[in-house]
């Protein structure tokens, strides 16, 4: 707790002048101590022993709980921030706000680990049953591997055998459940079948982890990078949290009598800057499933070499000492962060501007089996996203999920704009295609990416006409006819369409404007870079990126916009004089609004660049995505007949 802080909340407790003679003491020494009066970018903190009069009475909530996780202060604080979460709104219901959350009595995951009574384990096949059970998020290793769950020691789990050799990271987290009076523990690789049923298991349990995190009590993660010692381990001895001396004030109550004392120190890392090296900047957050863990879990135990981090749903992330984050100190990226979990709810604005925020940080990160998890990792936030966009459709009642179409890791009803992914700038080129998906689709690629924003008066052009949900030869018949955003069978004895935020391959039927551009060499200048972000208004310009110049094939000399051609093919990859010719399919119009008495709007053509797969059939695959702003290229897609194409 800051200074500042404390300083008001206590003065609302004390009744009369003389009492408050000791916070004004306070506010002197936090003059010597940090030269800033009054201020919280100070980190000035104060702290009590918890037993003292001035913690008592709830005057000083500030605490130091040494460096040992194990201690009764560690728990008595866990207990604590589970207890004040609990009057939390958005901790306590659905992202989608479709169900209220009660933690202490919810339907228990298909699975859990199951602390009886005695101290044996046992996989506990739950059957319905309601009760209280913590998640865990950590990373995979050799000891994850070793006690992993299969068809083969399956069984003799549920007598209670077998789940006596687990790795110390698993053991830790029985030991916290055990201590806060829990009796489940839900953790991945032993709760799901891992082998020997072809993925069957896991493929339905995957979806699931949008209730499991959420119901849960809490979720613990410990972010050290070697977990072969586990997460109760004594926190750094050099790690203390005050910079210099600490200052013991005497403490009077409320009559103004002295009771005891408490203290005043200076952080020696600032809040916000420890907040991010022990847990954001973690190996564990480079790990591709922690992202939807973070964001479904209502409650999260951060276990790191400098001690416990709390973070919740509604109230910004707290260190043991009870000190919170200021918003208003943290880095633009960090800020980010926050917003992301922050908007993360049915409340939001946009929920289609958090999904696409979330997939520009989900590709950021590592996954040991792209070709499986891609979608699947973020199966959980599609099905909390796809209540939430069925919910708004239908108001407050009426909301059916079912009628979401969610195609390869994007929505039909913003299909145009999930089209118009493009690699970030600030990454490195892609080396990695991952079998088994779409083109089309971002889940075809391991790179780091961004979407445009959606833009004002941005009107779609081409149309999904049909859907094929699984891969096969050729798609000449569809699956399902598109009508409006739903999806009707083709034929009488087909399934009707569900959604499932776990599919990973589909065919999209387009009709719409295909023309004929040419793709020639690099703009390599920033003057450059900013022309061709400026007149295709596309904001911020980059500095510097791998843009090709676009070109009518009737000028070549003419740069007509800009083209970001990940998966143009090497030996093509030339700055010929007029160029690759490549197809391009018109997506959407923007606009480019500019003057400043006079409004002028320019058009500007979202295109996804196509190469040709099997010409007398139409279908294509993607090479990339651009913008044109030139009039005359504008004017040559316009005059184009619809055609209907398959994009895989």
């Amino acid at each position: 707790m800051t200074l500042s802080r404390n300083y008001e909340e206590s003065k609302d407790k004390r009744r009369n002048k003389d009492g408050l003679q000791s916070n004004r003491m306070l506010l002197e020494v936090g003059d010597r101590f940090s030269g800033v009066r009054n201020k919280s970018e100070s980190e000035l903190c104060v702290a009590a022993d918890p037993l003292s009069p001035a913690a008592q009475n709830g005057d000083v909530s500030g605490r130091y709980l040494g460096n040992d996780p194990t201690s009764t202060e560690s728990y008595s604080t866990a207990r604590g921030w589970l207890s004040n979460c609990s009057t939390h709104t958005k901790c306590n219901e659905t992202v989608s706000g479709s169900s209220r959350i009660d933690a202490h009595h919810s339907l228990l995951p298909t699975r859990c680990v199951e602390i009886s009574p005695d101290g044996r384990l046992y996989l506990r096949l739950t059957d319905g049953l309601y009760g209280t059970y913590i998640t865990l998020t950590h990373r995979w290793n050799t000891g994850t591997e070793r006690c992993k769950t299969t068809t083969a020691n399956y069984e003799e789990r549920l007598l209670g055998s077998g789940l006596e050799e687990l790795p110390q990271l698993f053991k830790d987290v029985l030991v916290i459940a055990q201590k806060l009076g829990v009796n489940y523990v839900w953790i991945d690789s032993i709760c799901i079948i891992q082998y020997g049923d072809e993925g069957a298991d896991w493929r339905r349990e995957a979806p699931k982890m949008a209730q499991y995190y959420q119901y849960s009590i809490f979720t613990i993660a410990g972010t050290k990078e070697d977990m072969t010692d586990g997460i109760l381990v004594p926190s750094q001895d050099n790690v203390t949290p005050w910079a210099s001396r600490l200052a013991q004030l005497p403490y009077r109550d409320k009559n103004n009598a002295l009771a005891g004392h408490f203290y005043v120190y200076k952080r020696k890392i600032p809040l916000v800057d420890d907040y991010v090296s022990q847990v954001r900047d973690s190996i564990l957050f480079r790990r591709g499933w922690i992202l939807q863990e973070w964001l479904l879990s209502k409650r999260i135990i951060w276990y790191t070499t400098h001690g416990l981090f709390f973070e919740c749903q509604q109230e910004l992330p707290r260190a043991d000492d009870q000190s919170q984050l200021t918003f208003a100190l943290a880095s633009s990226e960090l800020q980010s962060h926050l917003q992301l979990k922050a908007s993360f709810h049915h409340s939001a604005p946009s929920i289609l501007d958090f999904w696409y925020h979330a997939l520009e940080v989900y590709s950021t990160c590592y996954l040991t089996q792209p070709n499986l998890d891609r979608v699947l990792a973020v199966s959980g936030l599609a099905k909390e996203v796809g209540a939430i966009l069925a919910r708004s459709k239908a108001g407050e009642t009426g909301a059916d999920v079912e009628k979401e179409v969610f195609v390869s890791g994007l929505w039909l009803r913003d299909i145009h704009r999930g089209l118009l992914w493009e690699e970030d700038h600030s990454a490195q080129p892609w080396t990695t295609k991952v079998e088994g998906t779409p083109s089309w689709s971002w889940t075809s690629l391991l790179t780091q990416m961004k979407w445009p924003d959606k833009g004002q008066g941005t009107q779609p052009v081409c149309k999904v006409t049909a859907i094929c949900s699984r891969e096969r030869k050729k798609h000449n018949l569809a699956d399902f006819i598109v009508e409006g955003n739903f999806l009707q069978p083709t034929t009488p004895m087909s399934e009707p369409a569900r959604f499932d935020p776990t599919n990973k391959f589909s065919c999209l039927h387009i009709r719409g404007r295909l023309h004929t551009v040419h793709v020639r060499g690099y703009l390599l200048t920033e003057e450059n870079l900013y022309t061709a972000a400026f007149s295709t208004a596309y904001d911020p310009a980059p500095k510097e990126c791998r843009w090709r110049a676009i070109c009518s094939p009737k000028r070549p000399e003419i740069i007509a916009g800009w083209g970001s051609l990940e998966q143009l093919p090497v030996e093509e990859n030339t700055c010929a004089d007029f160029g690759v010719a490549v197809r391009a399919l018109l997506v959407s119009t923007r606009y480019l609004r500019s003057g400043i008495l006079l409004k002028r709007s320019e058009p500007v053509l979202d295109i996804v660049f196509l190469e040709v797969v099997d010409g007398d059939n139409g279908v294509y695959r993607r090479l990339g995505v651009g913008r044109v702003a030139d009039r005359e290229l504008i004017r040559d897609f316009e005059s184009m007949k619809e055609q209907d194409i398959q994009l895989i």
